[in-house]
């Protein structure tokens, strides 16, 4: 009995020998291309994500060919995102997001980016005095001040000189980003006499990007 089952153990190792994949059988280059195939599909799908989520940030219509100037704002967007990603340390994010305000456009924002030190950054935001611009007031925006309204693009400081102080703050993500949502109780009036109203302000980098009344 010992020795049958000598025998049989002996005839499942052979016939697993059998099946062991040789080298040169292709087996091995199909596994290997497979692999890589799906390496590949994932990086695709990622770039499409972020793709889609930098259209959907600046306003485009995934239903449609763009235009030379979308397509342009849209690898504009696609860069910036993808060297805000790349900010290692808490002290480059910090700076990044307290400027990024007073940075206007993505092309600003990417330049500033660019610029291989916190400390040449620095510098950087010392010429060209974007803390006084950015608290300087333009025309538009001190009448708007003067109307008690409100539009797309105002800084925070200037929505509270025209609304003054938000009752609540939200906050979405980490507080350094200024991804934030301001929101007011103000009497209105209407045909039935004054009526409470709540608005609720966006903000995008320290910035309106829009508004809503409930």
């Amino acid at each position: 009995m010992k020795f049958m089952t000598l025998v049989l153990f002996a005839m499942v190792l052979s016939a697993c020998s059998m099946f062991q994949r040789h080298p040169g059988s292709g087996y091995a280059d199909y596994e290997q291309s497979l692999a890589e195939s799906n390496v590949k599909q994932y990086y695709n799908d990622k770039a499409d994500n972020k793709k889609q989520q930098s259209m959907q940030e600046i306003g485009l219509d995934a239903t449609r060919p763009l235009t030379e100037n979308e397509a342009q704002a849209l690898n504009y967007r696609i860069y910036l995102n993808r060297l805000e990603d790349n900010l290692v340390t808490e002290r480059e994010r910090k700076q990044y997001y307290y400027y990024k305000p007073m940075l206007k456009s993505d092309a600003d924002r990417i330049r500033f980016l660019k610029i291989p030190s916190v400390e040449a950054r620095e510098r950087f935001a010392q010429q060209l005095n974007l803390v006084q611009k950015f608290n300087d007031f333009d025309d538009n925006t001190l009448n708007l001040i003067e109307d008690n309204d409100i539009a797309i693009g105002m800084n925070q400081q200037a929505v509270k000189e025209s609304w003054g102080d938000p009752d609540s703050v939200e906050v979405a993500g980490r507080e350094v980003y200024g991804n934030q949502a301001w929101k007011y109780t103000k009497m209105v009036s209407s045909n039935e006499g004054y009526k409470k109203e709540t608005r609720i302000i966006y903000f995008e980098a320290g910035r309106v990007i829009g508004w809503e009344s409930l």
